[in-house]
């Protein structure tokens, strides 16, 4: 088990520290948690792996009642031995919370295999209906995942059929039904789209389902957004590897205000890392959440559960039901400003905590990166690569501008840590030499990475006077500028240097 805290240590923690206040009860506008504080936010979850043996083609689970559902493959459910059994067949199993082992398992459906993947099934509330991702095979084509919807009659499975919306040539996956039923969001590669998957919404009203809109560039990026969910509070989690992050796919949050969705927050490395985190959700009862992580290179991940930890909870003096929402402890930890066990400042925040403008840290990669290798959805088929942005053209009748030269002609320090805003790629060197921001003439700094040349601006030693020139640079129509930062010359993608 890789249990986040120690008993031992949490234990006297709390003998020392019992009567400090919790981290989460600060104001929300703090942006650090003094050093007294004994118990914070994340002392009051417990990250565990999920001891169960997954033997299918894929390591997702998703909830289901009072237990989760997993892949598996049937002859390692029988009481032969497996490598005595030459063939068996891929079905979805049901395990109970309370006792979960490959012993205490049983098949989902009786009357159906359902050999269709955990992270492509949303249920409704009263797990009456469900909504899931299915490959169907195309005149001409290879299988294009299809969105399904199917009701569930005394527990067990019935027909099933194809949503409306989903006809053509796109790919439709990973359904995200809402607590009301009245609307639906979903991964699709259809158009309009910001490149790769993009998140979708359709609403339920009393024609049906609706034309499904994007979800605007706010949500979408040149990268994937998949695997969504809907909380009890219609907040929405997804996967992206084009929001800043730590590296690889990142799990990211955008809560729910009523009317629509603020904007993205990255989940903190709390839950990601360097690696691909994918499929998170939350059980309705509040007091758990799952999620997948993939190593790179490797075709299986590991399942990791979230739960409260209750002892935290009493010894603090102060349980409420905040403290038995694992979503709410999760916001918590992302205005506490959480990074690895630190906390730093996420930049100067408006009346909206959410709505800072400075990132928790720079964004590793901003290319669209590769399907990671694990077959969590349904086998995927050619997707032509996302090709470079182009460079933005100065119009020809911008007047005149005073030249800032930020290109250091002496050599830099090979040790030195400095941060630089990117503004742009392209696939031809030198395309971008100098640039006008606040009508001022900047020179650039170009370096070749992944493929690309990538277009820098500005050079900096403080990471905050490279967020505000960061936002100089959106206000003057570069929108995917982001802080990229370099160790001399080169590029530093250790996520450290941004906690110093």
């Amino acid at each position: 088990m890789n249990r986040i805290i120690s008993n031992t240590t949490l234990f006297i923690q709390l003998i020392i520290f019992g009567g400090a206040i919790p981290g989460w009860m600060m104001s929300a506008s703090a942006q650090e948690i003094p050093g007294k504080d004994s118990i914070r936010v994340e002392e009051l979850l417990v990250k565990d792996t999920v001891d169960l043996e997954l033997n299918g083609p894929s390591s997702d689970i998703s909830f289901y009642l009072n237990g989760m559902v997993f892949l598996s493959n049937s002859k390692y459910h029988q009481k032969m031995i497996p490598d005595h059994i030459t063939f068996g067949v891929i079905r979805s199993y049901f395990v109970p919370l309370d006792y979960i082992s490959l012993e205490s398992s049983k098949p989902l459906f009786s009357s159906d295999n359902f050999p269709y993947p955990p992270s492509g099934m949303s249920f409704t509330r009263d797990y009456k209906k469900v909504y899931f991702t299915k490959p169907v095979e195309l005149q001409g084509k290879a299988q294009v995942e299809k969105i399904f919807e199917m009701p569930i009659i005394d527990g067990e499975a019935t027909g099933y059929d194809q949503l409306s919306f989903t006809t053509g040539p796109s790919r439709f996956l990973h359904p995200a039904i809402s607590v009301d039923e009245s609307f639906m969001i979903f991964s699709s590669d259809r158009t309009p789209s910001k490149g790769g998957l993009d998140l979708f919404i359709t609403r339920n009203d009393s024609k049906g389902w609706t034309q499904p809109e994007n979800m605007g560039a706010h949500i979408n990026t040149s990268s994937h957004e998949w695997y969504p969910f809907l909380d009890h509070n219609n907040n929405l989690y997804f996967s992206s590897s084009g929001h800043m992050g730590f590296g690889g796919y990142d799990v990211i949050v955008c809560y729910y205000n009523g009317t629509g969705w603020d904007r993205p927050q990255n989940l903190t490395n709390y839950i990601n890392t360097e690696q691909d985190e994918l499929g998170f959700s939350t059980h309705p009862n509040k007091q758990m959440a799952i999620f997948t992580r993939v190593m790179k290179g490797e075709s299986h991940g590991e399942v990791l559960k979230i739960n409260l930890n209750k002892n935290a909870i009493l010894v603090s003096g102060d349980e409420n039901s905040r403290q038995k929402d694992v979503s709410l402890l999760l916001k918590d930890l992302i205005w506490s400003g959480y990074a690895a066990g630190n906390y730093i400042s996420s930049g100067p925040a408006e009346s909206n905590p959410l709505a800072s403008s400075a990132p928790l840290i720079a964004d590793q990669s901003e290319e669209p990166k590769p399907e990671p290798l694990n077959p969590l959805t349904m086998p995927i088929i050619y997707e032509e690569e996302t090709k470079p942005e182009p460079a933005i053209e100065i119009a020809a009748a911008t007047p005149p501008a005073k030249e800032v030269k930020t290109q250091s002609s002496s050599k830099p320090d090979p040790n030195r840590v400095t941060f630089r805003v990117q503004i742009l790629s392209n696939t031809k060197a030198n395309s971008k030499p100098e640039v006008i921001i606040d009508g001022k003439r900047y020179t650039t700094f170009e370096y070749f990475y992944k493929g690309a040349y990538r277009i820098t601006v500005g050079e900096f030693v403080d990471l905050n006077k490279a967020n505000a020139f960061r936002t100089r640079c959106k206000n003057s129509g570069f929108n995917q500028a982001w802080v990229a930062a370099f160790r001399g010359d080169k590029r530093e993608t250790d996520p450290s240097v941004f906690r110093k």
